[in-house]
């Protein structure tokens, strides 16, 4: 699979595996070897994984960087929330 593409193509197919941006990914890998799309999403998957076993900090790091941004959003909707009913309660 990876040397069906230039390197040049199978970083950029990496880096939207790490950004999990599976479909382009997908998009970057159809258009370098001209399979069709099942082909291609099973190719990136594939890719996917053994990524996530070579490397799976890459992922952790990304899903913790998700999960801060959620809990950064939930203490924003917390505190509007406060300052909505605060300046109800007079």
């Amino acid at each position: 699979m990876a040397n069906e593409l230039t390197a040049e193509q199978l970083t950029a197919v990496n880096k939207a595996i790490y950004a999990d941006n599976k479909i382009e990914a997908i998009k970057i890998y159809r258009s370098a070897t001209g399979k069709d799309l099942k082909d291609s999403k099973d190719a990136v998957e594939k890719l996917a994984a053994e990524l996530k076993a070579q490397n799976p900090a890459m992922f952790m790091r990304q899903r913790k960087q998700v999960s801060s941004l959620a809990g950064l959003m939930l203490w924003a909707a917390i505190a509007l929330i406060i300052i909505y009913f605060a300046s109800q309660w007079k």
